[in-house]
C-alpha cells in the first residue's frame, strides 16, 4: 500500500513514518515537505492510495502564510487528486482552534470545508481531525507545545517559567494520536456525530503539575535513578523527557 504524507519531516510526519515503517514493506512511503520538488507530488498524487496532509504552519512570522499553507496548499494537493481521478483516502489534521475566529483556526476551517466537498464530489473517504495540544519525541520547542518547551529546556539544563500554575492542559500523547491515524488506513474508525475525528485519549494536568513533574524526572536522571511513575500520564512524560535528554546529550 503506498502512503503519501505531505509535511513528512515534520512532528506527526516522523513518528507516522516510524510507525509504518515498523510493518516491515507492508507500506510504501511518499515523503513530501518543503525540499521536495512539486513534481513528486505530482507522481505521488497519481499512485498513492492513502493521504496524510500534515503539512501546516503555526507561527508565522507573516499570517499570511496560514491562508497559504494551511489552505491554499491542501486545496492544490486535492486538485492533484482529482486530475489523476484518485479517489483514495484524504486524511487533514485541523485543529480544536479552527472555529475561534482567529487567522490560524480560519484556514483550519476553510481547509475542513473543502476536504468534505471534496469527499462528496469525487466519493473519496474524506478524513478530518481535530487536535489539541500533542507531545512526544520530536516535537519541536517554543512550538508544538509547553511540553516540548520544558522538556527540553529542562534537558539543557535552561530555566522554564510557569506564569500560571492552576492552568488546566489537555494534551495527546503522540503514540496515540499515531495509533488514531492507522486506524484509519483500514478504514476501521468512527466520526463523532459531527463528522470530526478526535483522538479518544487525553491526559489532563495543570502547568504547574507538568512542570513539578518533569522537574523531578530532571533530578532522578541527574541521580541515575527511575521515578515511581504512577499514572499514564506520568510514563508518557516520562519517555518524552527521556527523548530530548537523549537528543540533547552531545550540545
Amino acid at each position: 500500500m503506498k502512503i503519501l504524507i505531505t509535511g513528512a519531516y515534520g512532528f506527526l510526519g516522523k513518528n507516522l513514518i516510524a510507525r509504518l515503517n515498523e510493518y516491515k514493506g507492508k507500506y510504501t512511503i511518499y515523503s513530501y515537505d518543503l525540499d521536495t520538488p512539486f513534481s513528486d507530488l505530482e507522481r505521488y498524487t497519481a499512485d498513492c492510495d492513502f493521504v496524510f496532509n500534515f503539512a501546516a504552519v503555526h507561527r508565522p512570522k507573516d499570517a499570511s502564510e496560514f491562508e497559504k499553507v494551511n489552505h491554499v496548499f491542501f486545496d492544490d494537493l486535492l486538485d492533484l487528486l482529482k486530475n489523476h481521478n484518485n479517489r483514495c483516502p484524504v486524511l487533514y489534521t485541523s485543529s480544536i482552534q479552527a472555529t475561534n475566529g482567529t487567522d490560524y483556526g480560519n484556514s483550519k476551517l476553510a481547509a475542513e470545508a473543502d476536504l468534505k466537498a471534496y469527499g462528496a464530489e469525487t466519493g473519496a473517504r474524506a478524513i478530518v481531525y481535530r487536535l489539541s495540544n500533542v507531545y512526544g519525541r520530536w516535537a519541536t520547542p517554543n512550538h508544538h507545545s509547553v511540553v516540548a518547551t520544558f522538556c527540553n529546556n529542562l534537558a539543557l539544563e535552561l530555566p522554564i517559567t510557569v506564569n500560571d500554575t492552576n492552568h488546566m492542559m489537555y494534551f495527546h500523547y503522540i503514540d496515540d494520536v499515531i495509533d488514531s491515524f492507522v486506524t484509519q488506513i483500514e478504514g476501521t474508525a468512527t466520526p463523532d456525530d459531527d463528522g470530526i475525528f478526535r483522538v479518544r485519549k487525553t491526559h489532563q494536568i495543570t502547568l504547574g503539575q507538568l512542570a513539578d513533574t518533569l522537574i523531578s524526572f530532571q533530578a532522578t536522571v541527574k541521580e541515575g535513578q527511575k521515578p515511581d511513575l504512577k499514572n499514564e500520564t506520568q510514563k508518557t512524560l516520562y519517555t518524552t523527557y527521556l527523548s530530548y535528554v537523549e537528543q540533547n546529550k552531545n550540545i
